[in-house]
């Protein structure tokens, strides 16, 4: 889901409230989605002893690009050896480098999944929901926004808690999120391409989930999350 809802009373809410002593008011301040990216580079740079010299990247081109983007990256090795190695992401000619998955708890501590076809797995599984941030979008309102966009539910806080890379080979950013007091009491808008249904259900449930193999997708957003709540 891509669609923004800049009059939102929920996005506008969740902004304010999820990065406490930020200003609402003056957005040359940093928030703290800005000093995450900021620490995010910074351990981008960090170089612990005993690690191996990292590759030159001599050359990048393009290899397909449609949802998904392809890039053919040339590297050379400590040893002299040149390599290339494909490397994917969602940089759309929009801009998009990056995603949020959320975990939406109730105020009755139960976890708001959504239940989809996913086109890898090619069957009916469980997710957290989730989707783009668009450019220049705060990326605590991109998971409120779609949130209420996949499940109907609106939040009280989104706390980001961190982020991951989406692979091994992968340059796309994906941000972590909690979102507490949801309630179904917004309005579910699905793009073409999808049909996510709601489901509530208690962390046993979600744990067994996470478990059972082929059950689940983005399970290691969802452990991350889960810890950053103190739930695993």
């Amino acid at each position: 889901m891509t669609d923004q809802h800049d009059d939102s009373a929920v996005t506008d809410n969740v902004a304010a409230e999820s990065f406490p002593g930020s200003p609402t008011d003056d957005r040359d301040q940093p928030t703290r989605v800005d000093r995450l990216g900021e620490a995010a580079r910074l351990v981008d740079q960090v170089e612990r002893p005993g690690d191996p010299v990292a590759w030159e990247l001599l050359a990048e081109e393009p290899g397909f690009q449609r949802f998904l983007t392809v890039k053919l990256r040339r590297y050379r090795m400590p040893d002299g050896t040149e390599v290339e190695w494909d490397v994917f992401g969602r940089e759309s000619e929009q801009g998009i480098a990056a995603g949020i998955t959320v975990l939406p708890l109730t105020p009755e501590g139960r976890i708001v999944t959504i239940r989809m076809f996913r086109a890898g797995p090619d069957s009916i599984v469980t997710n957290l929901p989730g989707g783009l941030v668009e450019p220049g979008e705060d990326v605590a309102v991109a998971g409120a926004r779609e949130l209420e966009e996949e499940t109907g539910y609106t939040c009280e806080t989104l706390d980001v808690v961190g982020w991951q890379w989406s692979g091994a080979s992968s340059t796309f950013r994906k941000y972590v999120g909690i979102a507490r007091g949801c309630r179904p009491d917004g309005k579910q808008q699905l793009d073409e391409a999808e049909d996510c249904v709601p489901v509530e259900l208690t962390v046993d449930a979600f744990r067994t989930e996470l478990r059972t193999p082929g059950a689940m997708t983005g399970i290691d957003a969802a452990y991350l999350a889960l810890d950053h709540a103190g739930l695993l």
